[in-house]
C-alpha cells in the first residue's frame, strides 16, 4: 500500500515536492526526536534470528546513532558475534501506520576515548539515568552506528523508500520537531472548519469534501489530506513567512487561515499585491469500487 519515492503516477517524486523538508531531513527529524528505539541484533543463541531490544540512543553531528550499552546485555553480547544491525525509530507521538518512522541500517563499533568525553554530557542531558550507569567502571560503554542505510516511511499509503546516507548525514533536523505533533493534534481536533476552508480558498477540489486531515507541519509549511467522492489527495500548503520557532508557526498558521477565510468572504482585493500562497497537490488515490 505504500508508494515509492520516484511514483511517476504522481505529480511529484518525494524529494521534488516544492516547499516540503528533503527525504534526508524528514528521515533526520524522526530520527533526532524519538532518542529510543528498537535495536535489531543478530542472536547468538538462535542462530542468527533477529532479535530487538528497547534502547535509548542520540545521533552525533554525523547523525550516527550512539548507544551506551551494559557489557552483559543480550544485544552487545550478539554485536560482539556480528555487529551488522538496524535501528527502528518511530516518535510515541506519532505512532501508528499513519506516523512517520525510519530504519537505520549499519555496523556498530566501540567508540575511542575522545569520542566519549565529547558525547557523554549530551547524552546524559537527554537520558538522565545514565551518568549512575557510567559510574559503575567497566559495566557500560559507548558504541556508535556507522550507517549503510535509511529507510523512511512517511505514513500510511505515501512515501516508503531508501535514503542515502549522506543525504542524512548532512541534513538537519526541523526547527519544529518537538512542536509540530501537539499542534497538528491542535489542528485536526479543534480547526476542521477552518482547514476545510484553506482546501476550499487555494485548491480546486470540486466535490463535496469529506474529510480533511493536517498530516505533517515543519518550517516550510503543511500537509494536508483531503477525501472526497474522488478520492483523495494531499496537498502541500507553503508559509510564505520564514519559520524557525513555535510562535513562528503559530503566527504563520493564523495568516493562512486568515488568507483562506478572506478570500472566500469577497476580500480577495486584499490580497491581489500579495504573492500567490505556495499550494502543491502531490499525492492522488482513486476512489474505493
Amino acid at each position: 500500500l505504500s508508494l515509492g519515492a520516484f511514483d511517476t503516477t504522481q505529480p511529484f517524486n518525494d524529494d521534488d515536492i516544492p516547499f516540503r523538508l528533503s527525504l534526508g531531513e524528514r528521515a533526520r527529524t524522526v530520527a533526532h526526536v524519538c532518542r529510543t528505539g528498537t535495536l535489531c541484533t543478530a542472536s547468538e543463541k538462535h542462530d542468527g534470528h533477529p532479535f530487538g531490544s528497547h534502547v535509548d540512543y542520540v545521533l552525533n553531528e554525523h547523525g550516527e546513532p550512539v548507544f551506551l550499552l551494559a557489557n552483559t546485555a543480550t544485544h552487545t553480547k550478539n554485536l560482539r558475534t556480528n555487529p551488522k544491525c538496524s535501528l527502528f525509530c518511530q516518535p510515541v507521538s506519532n505512532s501508528g501506520q499513519g506516523g512517520g518512522r525510519c530504519t537505520l541500517v549499519g555496523t556498530l563499533m566501540p567508540m575511542n576515548e575522545l569520542e566519549c568525553q565529547e558525547i557523554t554530557d549530551m547524552y546524559i542531558d537527554f537520558h538522565p539515568h545514565a551518568a549512575q550507569a557510567l559510574n559503575v567502571n567497566g559495566k557500560f560503554a559507548f558504541y556508535k552506528m556507522v550507517l549503510d542505510d535509511i529507510y523512511f516511511v512517511g505514513g500510511f499509503g505515501v512515501t516508503a523508500t531508501w535514503v542515502e546516507p549522506n543525504k542524512f548525514a548532512g541534513s538537519n533536523p526541523d526547527p519544529l520537531a518537538f512542536d509540530a505533533a501537539e499542534i497538528i493534534q491542535v489542528m485536526n481536533r479543534e480547526k476542521k472548519g477552518d482547514l476545510e476552508t484553506v482546501i476550499k480558498a487555494f485548491t480546486d477540489v470540486p466535490d463535496k469534501i469529506q474529510q480533511v486531515d493536517m498530516m505533517s507541519l515543519d518550517r516550510l509549511g503543511f500537509d494536508l489530506r483531503v477525501r472526497t467522492e474522488a478520492g483523495t489527495k494531499e496537498y502541500r500548503i507553503g508559509f510564505r513567512e520564514k519559520v524557525g520557532t513555535r510562535f513562528d508557526v503559530q503566527s504563520a498558521l493564523t495568516k493562512t487561515l486568515q488568507e483562506a477565510w478572506e478570500r472566500l468572504n469577497g476580500y480577495e482585493e486584499s490580497w491581489k499585491d500579495v504573492s500567490e500562497r505556495p499550494v502543491v497537490m502531490y499525492y492522488q488515490s482513486a476512489p474505493r469500487q
